[in-house]
């Protein structure tokens, strides 16, 4: 069975004059069966890194006013229940109500949800973690900075998308050069490696890892073949030897490797004779 759920996400906005926020929670109520929750980010490093002269107590204090109003509807909830859907709602509105505070609610919404609790949770990864950002996502973006790169280079018409493949195997190069014979010479990538969760950034790299080993073992791989790598940026250590782990059997395929940011690097290499 679905239940009717109201949820509103939580925004930090420290500076009221730029607009800017960060989402860094969700409350979700659901008045037929009674539940109350919420989740609230608990890492400072994210809020700090989107808001840098910020100071992390700042935050802290915030989140811990907030986290204790909300532990006091929901022990008020638990005490008296929804005396009715009305009642329920005219609760929600009032909590989450225009403030002029840093930590304020959007716009409530509704949602169905067989499990109230796992639709909290679904809700935080997807508004808060941004679950949905997967290396892929990410590497629509990188690819749009490296097509900036070589577009400053005036290089951007010498490199068209290109696929190789030999049986099987296959690899989509969005960057590729090929010769008056239409053989693909020169080929680029960019490869997101700093996935939060080192397990998913592992997997991506070896199943590129895995296609180009492939693929130069039979002769299918282009002579040249450049991997623009974004790496992990916490200094997680588990994140950074797999970032190295990968790296160096990309070098084991005499394949180059440099960081999207080494702009001189990538250059060099797009260059043609």
């Amino acid at each position: 069975m679905k239940y009717a759920c109201q949820y509103a996400i939580v925004r930090f906005m420290p500076f009221v004059e730029t607009g800017e926020f960060a989402n860094v929670g969700i409350v979700l109520m659901c008045p037929e069966i009674g539940y109350f929750n919420f989740q609230l980010l608990s890492r400072v490093r994210r809020i700090t890194a989107f808001f840098d002269q910020l100071e992390t107590r700042i935050y802290r204090e915030a989140k811990n006013d907030l986290k204790d109003e909300l532990n006091q509807v929901k022990a008020l909830i638990m005490r008296t229940g929804f005396q009715s859907d009305r009642a329920a709602r005219f609760i929600f509105q009032e909590l989450v109500r225009p403030r002029e505070v840093m930590l304020r609610f959007d716009a409530p919404r509704v949602v169905l949800a067989n499990d109230p609790e796992k639709k909290l949770e679904q809700l935080f990864s997807f508004y808060v973690e941004r679950d949905f950002v997967t290396p892929e996502y990410i590497e629509q973006r990188l690819e749009t900075k490296l097509r900036g790169i070589l577009t400053e280079a005036c290089l951007r018409e010498k490199y068209q998308e290109a696929k190789v493949e030999h049986g099987a195997f296959h690899a989509r190069f969005p960057f590729a050069h090929k010769n008056e014979a239409g053989v693909v010479t020169k080929a680029m990538k960019a490869l997101h490696l700093g996935h939060k969760d080192p397990a998913i950034a592992y997997d991506h790299g070896w199943a590129w890892v895995g296609k180009m080993h492939q693929l130069k073992k039979h002769g299918a791989l282009p002579n040249q073949v450049l991997i623009a790598t974004q790496g992990p940026s916490d200094g997680n250590p588990e994140a950074v030897a797999v970032y190295q782990e990968i790296k160096d059997n990309f070098t084991r395929l005499e394949i180059e490797i440099a960081p999207l940011t080494d702009t001189a690097a990538i250059r060099e290499f797009a260059r043609l004779q």
